[in-house]
């Protein structure tokens, strides 16, 4: 059976990769993301929108994800964006997480590996290595947090490696909803110095929550902190259980 998963996965890198090529609605779509697998697959649907300087621009993140254990989880994500000029497929990414931690240690952690596959005229390849990490307290607050290291490979590839990470604290609202704060940080890389507004710090709010059984949403807007980070960004994400 789980041989037939991984086929039907394979499949699903081919289609994801074609249907990147719809309208594109946002510019980065990143999100302080769950460490915890879940059962069976799901298919997602993200979005943003940035404005920096007058200027806007848009993307698209389509992703399939399917839970081959307990605690190993595939992706595939097809990105497409809008800079100024006609939208185009950016890259796809090939993603493996495996949850190390759950509830009963306290907290809820996982290791993710992620492979970024540009297009030709779209930078360098590269590879990511995050900690996810999750805390739920006995009052109902959530606190996420994530550190991320990326190594660029080919033309155009950054010196040394690059450091990002992501905050998050969410409370319950309402039954299925929750709302907080997020922040998103990406600091230079290691073979390079730089200041606090030649890096990207933003920080904003977050609404999210259940719509059905089987979809939920996510919808952040963040303002940046330094002159590197868009001056707005909204974004958003639907996901929806097969």
């Amino acid at each position: 059976m789980r041989l037939g998963l991984l086929r039907h996965f394979g499949r699903l890198i081919v289609t994801l990769a074609a249907i990147a090529h719809v309208d594109a609605v946002a510019q980065s779509t990143g999100t302080v993301a769950s460490p915890v697998v879940r059962p069976g697959a799901s298919i997602g649907v993200a979005g943003a929108y940035a404005l920096e300087d007058g200027h806007d621009a848009f993307a698209q993140r389509l992703d399939y994800r399917l839970a081959v254990s307990d605690s190993v989880r595939i992706s595939a994500l097809a990105f497409y964006n809008d800079r100024g000029g006609a939208p185009r497929y950016r890259r796809l990414a090939l993603e493996v997480m495996h949850q190390v931690a759950d509830d009963q240690a306290g907290w809820d952690s996982a290791i993710q590996v992620r492979a970024f596959i540009p297009d030709g005229n779209d930078g360098p390849a590269r590879l990511r290595l995050a900690w996810l990490n999750r805390w739920r307290t006995m009052s109902g607050a959530e606190l996420r947090l994530i550190g991320l290291v990326t190594e660029d490979f080919g033309r155009g590839r950054r010196d040394g490696l690059g450091f990002e990470t992501r905050a998050e604290a969410t409370w319950a609202l309402a039954p299925g909803v929750r709302t907080g704060v997020q922040t998103f940080n990406r600091f230079s890389t290691n073979g390079t110095l730089a200041s606090f507004h030649t890096q990207s710090h933003s920080v904003g709010g977050v609404l999210k929550g259940a719509l059905t059984e089987r979809a939920s949403y996510r919808i952040n807007a963040l303002t940046g902190l330094s002159d590197a980070a868009a001056d707005l960004e909204v974004r958003f994400r639907l996901s929806f259980a097969l």
